[in-house]
């Protein structure tokens, strides 16, 4: 499980550095009809190299603060590694 801190409608997507327990998100597309979260799902994907399939949503499909369960990513960015040292 991973925590996420959504920020819609900025100008590039980027996964940022990690606040509390949660990585920030920063994704192009706008908060409306989930569209924002269904384009972090696929940004998150790639980076991840998974399929969107892989990421499922636990908590806050709705909400900036929104908890995935990721399947067997195959790269995992530092930020990653910093927020398993935080949950451990």
């Amino acid at each position: 499980m991973v925590n996420f801190l959504i920020k819609p409608s900025v100008s590039r997507d980027i996964i940022g550095k990690p606040k509390g327990a949660q990585i920030k998100v920063r994704v192009t597309e706008k908060p409306r009809r989930s569209r924002a979260t269904r384009h972090m799902i696929r940004f998150l994907a790639g980076g991840l190299g998974v399929a969107s399939s892989s990421i499922d949503v636990a908590f806050g499909r709705l909400n900036v603060h929104k908890q995935r369960q990721i399947k067997a990513p195959t790269h995992l960015p530092s930020v990653f590694q910093v927020q398993t040292t935080l949950i451990d």
